[in-house]
């Protein structure tokens, strides 16, 4: 169960990420990370007498996941509006790297079979990048610096989110979510009185709203399984962390197929091996 629940949360992280990129290239992306954290905040407070989370210093965890991954979830749109999707995306899954060492290191185990899993499937996405790195390349250096910035936070925001959770999934996410709308505030809300404001002017028509709603809401949904996977996983931790870093491959796929960018044949080789790394990983 706990890697079914990684497998979806991936899903739901690629697709919300997608729309969050397809945002970001009408709205400036920390305006988009903003109002997403602010619904959740919302959402999430509405469900608070219901779930009863515990609060302790456990939620410093949350905070710490919610700052590092609202800054990283900013550099990662901006690189998705500015490059394109089928190289930013699998990029970023390196990320996936940082916590499945992290896991090994406290203990958990794989055995053959899944250690090639994870390898095949971390080698796959970064494959699914290759194309994009050649020299005639017109990606600069600012987008790839972001993608950049966007991996090492996510792997560390997978940590700290696995550690909360390990007290409470609902308490971990809520105070994550405070903690982006906080630190993403006074950039998103400058200016507000004066019109100049990142959230200024922003159109609402009822397609978009309907974009910003799922893109808030999936990101949400996505931490909450991949919460609960971590904290059943037990020795079976670094398979999940790897199943969970698989995102990249469903925006990638969203890209081709919706925005026909053109993906090469090592970039499908590198989605094959993705896949056939999951299916290692559950076997």
């Amino acid at each position: 169960m706990p890697s079914l629940l990684a497998v979806l949360a991936s899903g739901l992280w690629g697709s919300s990420d997608f729309v969050g990129a397809t945002l970001s290239k009408r709205w400036p992306p920390a305006a988009v990370v903003f109002l997403g954290a602010l619904l959740a905040v919302i959402v999430l407070s509405v469900g608070l007498p219901l779930a009863h989370p515990p609060f302790g210093a456990y939620q410093w965890y949350g905070a710490a996941a919610g700052g590092g991954g609202a800054i990283a979830l900013a550099c990662f749109y901006k690189a998705m509006a500015e490059g394109p999707m089928s190289l930013v995306a699998p990029l970023s899954a390196t990320s996936a790297a940082i916590p499945v060492l992290w896991s090994l290191a406290r203990g958990g185990s794989v055995d053959l079979v899944q250690g090639f899993g994870i390898v095949l499937a971390f080698v796959g996405v970064v494959l699914a990048s290759g194309p994009e790195l050649r020299a005639d390349s017109r990606v600069s250096r600012a987008t790839l610096l972001y993608t950049l910035a966007a991996a090492i936070g996510f792997g560390l925001y997978y940590i700290f989110f696995a550690l909360g959770s390990a007290t409470s999934v609902y308490g971990t996410l809520y105070s994550q979510r405070v903690a982006g709308v906080l630190i993403l505030a006074p950039f998103a809300l400058r200016g507000l009185r004066s019109g100049n404001s990142l959230v200024s002017g922003l159109d609402f028509s009822p397609g978009i709203a309907a974009l910003f709603v799922f893109n808030g809401l999936g990101d949400v949904a996505a931490n909450g399984l991949y919460g609960i996977a971590t904290r059943h996983a037990g020795s079976n931790l670094p398979v999940v962390m790897a199943l969970s870093g698989l995102y990249p491959v469903v925006s990638t796929i969203l890209a081709w197929g919706l925005l026909k960018e053109r993906l090469r044949a090592v970039q499908n080789l590198g989605i094959l091996a993705a896949l056939t790394g999951v299916l290692l990983l559950n076997a």
